[in-house]
């Protein structure tokens, strides 16, 4: 099969992943069955669909007549068997949960054409375990959309231990057409490119909450007085500390135990205190905004650390061969995160200070996890920029 075969495309699931996969599907040309378990979802996401749509018509980014032959391309289905005999592509988008997906997996391998490509939307879970539901894993892949899947560019393509090449390149072509920058994830591993190499950032942070000395605040006003849209602290609570929590969890048994979620996160998830979303977290948040006191400053953390310890995962993550390049690295920081790719922005930055910084926070949080890598302290990170 190659991207010119794929007509028909359903999508499993309909929350906020799965209706952006199908939106972004029907606005470049697709046919989509989008599935769900009752009506009610499927309405729901078919209405967040027409108003994103209303909106690009509304600021002259697509006809109305472009707007009206999408949505015409849009079917709903509670009957997943039904709507994948016949697609080409089935891409799953449901809640992190391995037992959940492979028993979707099964259902989709039985139903499909033994040539339909399968693939699911995991930001987190094993595609070669996920592979082990489906007939011929060689066409099973990770297809990995960013939120929001309408406005964020990135989409990573992932192998599991049986992917084909075929499958991978066909995805790739996919992942161009829709419009989003595609890169490979030649190995599957723990948050493959782009979350792997800012999830050590979490770490830190938790740790920093810990000890409780310097105010989030601070930080947070540090960064965003260094152009940062938002701080990492008030990102936390945006995401939800409950998802920080989960992430951390998993983390800690496929990486390293020193993501073990810390004492201020996990007090915060058995009060219910999960940020935005419940209305307090590390802050207070009032109309959609965190409470943050700006006045607060500190010069112990650094603009250069969010960026030193990005970087060193990224050399690991290189290393181990889960992707192609640094500039791949790069491509998927700047697509997926809308932040600048950690070896393009290190590369003017002289090696002594960020590995300096890598060493002092390390010291000082005590997380060898983030000791500098070689690369970093002789500086030869920079030649993998061209390597």
């Amino acid at each position: 099969m190659d991207v010119k075969t794929i007509k028909k495309v359903a999508v499993i699931g309909s929350g906020a992943m799965g209706s952006g996969i199908a939106e972004v599907h029907i606005v470049n040309g697709y046919s989509v069955t989008m599935v769900d378990v009752n009506e009610e979802f499927l309405n729901n996401a078919t209405g967040k669909i027409k108003k994103n749509l209303e909106f690009l018509v509304s600021k002259n980014k697509m006809s109305q007549e472009a707007a009206n032959e999408a949505l015409a391309k849009l079917t709903t289905m509670v009957n997943p068997g039904a709507a994948i005999k016949d697609a080409d592509c089935i891409i799953e988008a449901v809640p992190e949960l391995m037992d959940i997906k492979k028993n979707i997996f099964k259902i989709v391998s039985d139903s499909s054409s033994k040539d339909a490509i399968i693939a699911s939307n995991t930001s987190s879970l094993s595609i070669s375990e996920l592979a082990q539901s489906v007939s011929e894993p060689s066409r099973f892949a990770g297809f990995h959309f960013f939120n929001p899947v309408n406005r964020m560019r990135l989409v990573e393509v992932i192998y599991g231990e049986k992917t084909s090449d075929t499958t991978i390149n066909t995805l790739m072509d996919l992942g161009t057409k829709l419009g989003k920058v595609a890169i490979k994830v030649l190995r599957d591993r723990p948050g493959f490119i782009v979350n792997r190499i800012n999830a050590p950032l979490q770490i830190l942070w938790s740790a920093v909450l810990d000890e409780g000395t310097i105010t989030p605040d601070s930080i947070d006003t540090l960064m965003k007085d260094n152009g940062a849209k938002m701080g990492p602290f008030e990102l936390m609570d945006f995401v939800g500390l409950d998802v920080i929590y989960n992430v951390m969890q998993y983390y800690e048994k496929t990486l390293s135990p020193q993501w073990k979620p810390g004492r201020f996160i996990t007090e915060r998830m058995k009060k219910n205190e999960l940020g935005m979303k419940t209305g307090k977290g590390i802050y207070v948040w009032q109309g959609g905004k965190a409470m943050i006191d700006t006045s607060h400053k500190t010069d112990i953390i650094k603009p250069v650390d969010p960026l030193a310890v990005q970087l060193n995962e990224a050399i690991r993550v290189l290393k181990e061969k889960v992707a192609r390049s640094a500039e791949d690295i790069d491509r998927g920081q700047e697509a997926g995160m809308n932040q600048p790719g950690p070896f393009k922005t290190a590369a003017s930055i002289d090696h002594n200070l960020i590995s300096q910084r890598l060493q002092w926070l390390s010291a000082a949080y005590n997380l060898s996890y983030i000791n500098p890598e070689p690369e970093i302290l002789d500086g030869s990170f920079k030649s993998m920029i061209q390597a």
